[in-house]
Order: structure tokens, then sequence, then C-alpha cells
């Protein structure tokens, strides 16, 4: 039997609660709690009820019930442990077209079934089997009481490692390609605690950003998750509350990235949202959070420019190219990577190069340019012979240029690994020392502010930071305090829909 769930407004309405006994005490409390007004009939009755009476929360008439008694009620429950009666109070109320519920087998014939409920200040979550199984409905909700109490003690949580506490070597084990980023989720996204997450993988941080109930447990949990459990404490940081808030916007604003200020970790924290959406980690939640911190970041990229003078990877790519290959027209070119870094790349080296061949890994791009030539990144060994500079801005699990392949290239090759992991294997620079090979870490270190600037813009940074706490409490307030206590509806609730 399908039902239709509702929430009835009992305040001050009169409901009758026909039986004494533990289910009938039940009933009477969840009918207290909704500020009903109850008159209770029974010969016989709980000490709860008894006392419930002697306080004046209810009316108590010890007797058998009367015909008579569902004169003015509302509602009405029939709790009794005699079969015949109870199927004589429902007959009786539905009659009288009076909401009634039977605790017995002859809730088929009532008007209503009461769900297996959790209640906390703001929130109310009714489970129902429509009466075929209510050991599964109890379980449901003993699961989801516990989910809400640990929604409501929940706060913003950041671990993660990057540049600035462990070196590239043993950095790059901890990055997560797309089939370690998808599984890392997985099992986050089944732990007890976590309301809602995004995993952060960029060329020199891992980061999880999550609202979660934060135990020692789940700390040591998620560490065991990303492979933090076998570094030293001082190896990665573990932000809670608005300490994690600031340096997220700091993230955001790129005062943490290798080349402080730069603006491609931008779009990156927006990737790496949007993936989380389409992942169902974050959802609302940790959007709202994103808002959050893009709007502030946003200010503290406006208030640190001018200080910082960045210049993006790119073009301290073009720099190295340029010094190391004076006679760029003539170069062919081997791009590999059609991501932001990849097409950014070519976009700058189409009108200055020769020929260059831009190998994608799963996604085809377009090329407008006429000296540029499109090809599948498995056909990487037929260019490397030909090519004079090749760069590499691939998101692989493991180098694509390998050892074995370090004999193709040409005497004199200039090769640029914008990948993180890195791209081009270790042994590739023994085994060819005539060719130039620069790695991301090389070309970050070509742009570094001295201390005084970076004290100026992170004491800027900071204020900034301070005057949008309201963000921060907003995106606690979210999820912890509801309305605020406002007794009102809105939206769906109201609406019905």
């Amino acid at each position: 039997m399908n039902t239709f769930p509702v929430n009835l407004l009992l305040k001050n309405r009169k409901c009758l609660l026909v039986g004494g006994g533990k289910v009938a005490s039940r009933k009477l409390l969840k009918l207290l709690d909704a500020g009903a007004e109850v008159t209770v009939i029974a010969p016989e009755y709980s000490r709860q009820i008894g006392a419930w009476a002697a306080e004046d929360r209810i009316v108590l008439h010890q007797r058998s019930f009367q015909d008579n008694d569902l004169d003015g009620a509302f509602l009405v429950y029939a709790a009794t442990d005699d079969h015949a009666l109870n199927l004589q109070i429902t007959g009786l109320a539905e009659q009288r077209n009076i909401l009634v519920c039977s605790v017995d087998q002859n809730w088929i014939g009532g008007s209503f079934i009461t769900p297996a409920t959790i209640s906390s200040d703001e929130i109310t979550v009714a489970v129902s089997s429509n009466g075929i199984a209510c050991r599964k409905a109890r379980l449901i909700k003993d699961n989801l009481s516990r989910h809400i109490a640990s929604l409501e003690n929940s706060e913003l949580l950041v671990i993660g490692a990057d540049h600035n506490y462990l070196a590239q070597q043993r950095r790059e084990p901890l990055h997560l390609g797309w089939t370690g980023l998808e599984r890392a989720g997985g099992m986050i996204a089944n732990l007890w605690g976590i309301q809602g997450f995004v995993l952060l993988n960029t060329c020199n941080r891992i980061e999880l950003i999550a609202a979660a109930h934060i135990s020692p447990p789940l700390l040591d949990t998620l560490k065991l998750i990303l492979n933090f459990s076998q570094l030293d404490d001082k190896d990665y940081y573990v932000k809670t509350g608005f300490e994690a808030f600031a340096h997220l916007c700091l993230v955001a604003g790129g005062l943490f990235s290798q080349t402080p200020g730069e603006n491609h970790i931008t779009a990156q924290m927006k990737d790496a949202w949007q993936y989380a959406d389409e992942k169902n980690w974050g959802g609302s939640l940790m959007n709202t959070l994103r808002d959050h911190v893009l709007h502030a970041s946003k200010h503290i990229r406006n208030e640190t420019a001018a200080l910082l003078k960045t210049r993006e990877i790119e073009e301290l790519a073009c720099d190295l190219i340029a010094s190391a290959l004076p006679q760029l027209s003539g170069c062919n070119t081997v791009i590999a990577g059609t991501g932001s870094i990849g097409g950014g790349m070519k976009k700058l080296l189409a009108g200055k190069v020769g020929r260059i061949d831009w190998l994608y890994h799963t996604h085809r791009p377009e090329a407008v340019e006429s000296n540029v030539f499109v090809a599948e990144l498995s056909g990487i060994k037929d260019k490397l012979p030909a090519a004079d500079l090749v760069i590499t801005a691939l998101a692989a699990e493991q180098p694509v240029i390998t050892a074995e392949l370090a004999g193709l290239f040409k005497a004199g090759a200039v090769v640029i690994d914008l990948g993180v992991p890195r791209n081009v294997a270790e042994a590739v620079s023994a085994l060819r020392p005539d060719i130039t090979i620069a790695d991301m870490e090389e070309l970050k270190k070509r742009q570094q502010p001295n201390a005084s600037t970076m004290e100026e813009v992170f004491a800027a940074a900071s204020q900034i930071i301070g005057e949008h706490r309201e963000l921060y409490e907003k995106f606690v307030q979210s999820y912890t305090d509801g309305n605020q206590g406002q007794q009102a509806f809105a939206g769906a609730d109201a609406a019905g829909d």
C-alpha cells in the first residue's frame, strides 16, 4: 500500500490516545513534542504517563474507552493491547472523519501510520516502509540519526601536501591520476562523518577539502586513503575551521603556488569542484564553499597583483625555449597534451616555430593554425626523431617518455616537461646528456619574489581574509544553524512541491 508523506501541525490541537502501555507512551511522547493537547484513556497506565499527568502535561482518565471520547478530537491513536477494541476505535473514528492510527494489524483500516522519525532542532526525518518492513525502517532511521548528529558537529577540514612540505621527488607518488582520483574519492564517499568533499590535485599540491565531523579515527582513515600515513607529521598539513578557510583563500589567490600569484590554480580549483559535482561528492554544500573562497580570492588577487607581477608557467617556458633555441622559426615542435597548459603553449608558439605536432590522449582538439597538425599520443615515438623542441603537459600517472625512447631524440633537442607527475622519466637525462631537459620545478625557480615582497603580500591577504570572515560563518551556518530558529516555512516546504 502506497502512502502519502506529510508533517502534521498539531500544536494546540486536541488529540486522543487510548491505551497506557509502552507503545502508547512512545506515541504520547511524540504528540507532546509536537505541542498537541492530549487526552489519555486507559484503565491502567505506565509510570511515565502517570508522571506526565501529575505535571498537567496531559489529561488522564483512568477508565475504559467510551464512544463520546472521540468528540472534538483532531487525531486518535488506538494503542491498547485489545485487538477488537482497537478495531472498534478505528472504525468509529473513520466514520467521523477523524485522523486515526491503530498500532496493531488494524492500521490498514485507519487513515495514517506513524513512520520512524529523527528530530533535531531544525530537522525532522521520517522513514516509512508503508507498513511492510518496520525493522528495516528503524535501521535506516538509526543510520540517518548518526549522520544528522555528524552533520551538526561538522567543520571545514583541509588535509594536504605541497611543495613547501615535500620536494617533487617525494610528492610525485602521492599525486592522483584519473584512476587514483576516482578510487580515492570512491573510498572517501563511503565514510561516515564526511558531508561533502573535493579532491584538488595540481602540479604542486594534493589536497582533500571536506566538511566533516572530525575525529582521530576519521583523520587516520583519510591519511591512509591519501597515502599520507607513510609521511611524517611535518610532511603534510591538517587545517580546520576558519584556518582551513583562510588557507583555501590563499591557495585560490595563487599565493601558495610555486609561482606566487599565478592564475592556473583558479581554473584547477573550478575543475576539481566540477569533477566532485559529477561524482556527487560535493553537492550544494561544497559549491557554497567554492563561491565564498573564489569571492575572497578575487579580492586578494586585485590587491596583490601589482606587488607580485606574476608571469604564468607558459611564459617562463617560452623564455627558456628562446634562450636555448635562438632560431625558433625553423624548429619542429612536438606538444603532448591538449589541456590548459598544452593548449597555452600551442597558442604561444604557433606563430614562432615551424611545424607543430599536437598530440592528444583522449580528446581530439581543433587545430586552427596552418602549421599545427593533430595526432594521437600513441604516435609520439614517430615524432621525436625530427623534433627540435618537445613539450609535455599530460596528466599521466606514469612517464610517457620512458628510458626506452631516449635514443629517439635529435641531438641538441630541448625538452620541457610541464607534467606532474613528470612525463619524462628521470633516466632520460642520464642517457642523453646532449639534450636540454627542464621540468616545472626548474621553471618556477626562475620567478620567485623576494622575502620582503611576500611578507607584504601575505599581510595584505590576511587583512582581506579577516574582512571576509562572515563568508566562512555563512558556510558553517548553511549546514548547522538552519534558519536560525525562525518559525517560518518557505520554498518547497511551504508549497509542498
